[in-house]
């Protein structure tokens, strides 16, 4: 089946090698892209912009696969091209959880959470006996994304609160998703949130988190700085 990739950022290039360079077309907006698809040998057409009459230019396709780094713009280029194709199978890259309904009022057929994709991959590794090194490696190789074991400290605003209540506060204000608990009160083994325990947390807690590098130090140093402020 003939596909169109549109973006090749370094999720989009991943995307390309899963598929291969048979029957697939990468499509990108900036030069930048441009030429690092053309090193990788894929077959490139350069848009100025996400505009009607350009995409109708396409030749025949039955998948098309979004992956824009700008989230906006990316779910523009979706409606765009359910309302030219509406025939076609669309899946669409989204940064955010709390977007992917807009994705599926834009006709969108899959989404792909990265941060969703990575932590299911954490957690089958972590079944492993592999050092935080080699995880590292194997999962965050030319990416910028990675993850942490952050321990609750004494007076955090976290003490005494509950996963469930913390998760989407996290991934809204740090943009970090927690995968796993160390919860001293039940084991000292990796507990995976997806097994549905609302665990308690406690001082002395870890918890396994996945984000950008930049976005875990803030979360981290945010811990620290805000002690206390749950007793207020």
């Amino acid at each position: 089946m003939r596909t169109v990739l549109f973006g090749f950022d370094d999720f989009g290039e991943k995307v390309a090698k899963y598929l291969g360079k048979k029957e697939l077309v990468v499509v990108v907006f900036n030069e930048e892209e441009e030429k690092r698809a053309k090193d990788k040998l894929f077959h490139v057409i350069r848009m100025r912009e996400i505009d009607d009459d350009e995409l109708k230019e396409l030749d025949e396709f039955d998948i098309a696969i979004a992956v824009l780094r700008n989230e906006d713009k990316n779910l523009f280029l979706c409606l765009s091209l359910k309302e030219i194709f509406p025939n076609i199978k669309l899946v669409a890259k989204v940064s955010e959880k709390g977007n992917e309904y807009k994705y599926k009022l834009a006709g969108v057929d899959k989404t792909i959470n990265p941060y969703d994709v990575t932590s299911n991959r954490i957690m089958t590794i972590l079944k492993r006996p592999l050092t935080l090194k080699i995880i590292e490696e194997i999962i965050f190789e030319d990416n910028n994304l990675s993850f942490a074991e952050i321990e609750i400290p004494e007076g955090s605003f976290l003490d005494g609160k509950y996963i469930k209540e913390i998760d989407k506060e996290l991934s809204k204000n740090y943009n970090i998703l927690i995968i796993a608990i160390v919860d001293k009160e039940i084991s000292s083994n990796v507990q995976f949130v997806t097994k549905g325990i609302n665990h308690k947390l406690d001082a002395g807690d870890v918890l396994v988190v996945v984000g950008d590098k930049e976005d875990i130090e803030r979360f981290r140093s945010d811990l620290f700085l805000m002690k206390g402020l749950n007793n207020d």
